[in-house]
């Protein structure tokens, strides 16, 4: 689970554009399925994908925190695979 505050420069953004920019290598489909199926809240209640962020709010994203992490790091930050 990840939990965090909304910062002033995420004041007034969609929750589903936040979630993409914050998230970028999660699809777009599985982020609105994680709101959808209440894994994402806001201050703990159910969110919407066109709600708005204030500044303060408590995002909390339920999951497996290992991959969470690693879904918000850059592809390029990411360990790369041994070579064959």
């Amino acid at each position: 689970m990840i939990e965090y505050r909304i910062e002033a420069d995420t004041v007034g953004m969609r929750l589903d554009k936040h979630l993409r920019k914050r998230m970028p290598n999660v699809p777009v489909s599985h982020l609105f399925k994680m709101i959808r199926t209440k894994k994402v809240r806001v201050n703990g209640k159910r969110a919407q994908p066109e709600q708005l962020l204030a500044e303060g709010d408590v995002l909390t994203i339920r999951g497996n925190e290992e991959q969470l992490t690693l879904a918000e790091r850059p592809k390029s930050d990411r360990p790369k695979p041994p070579p064959p």
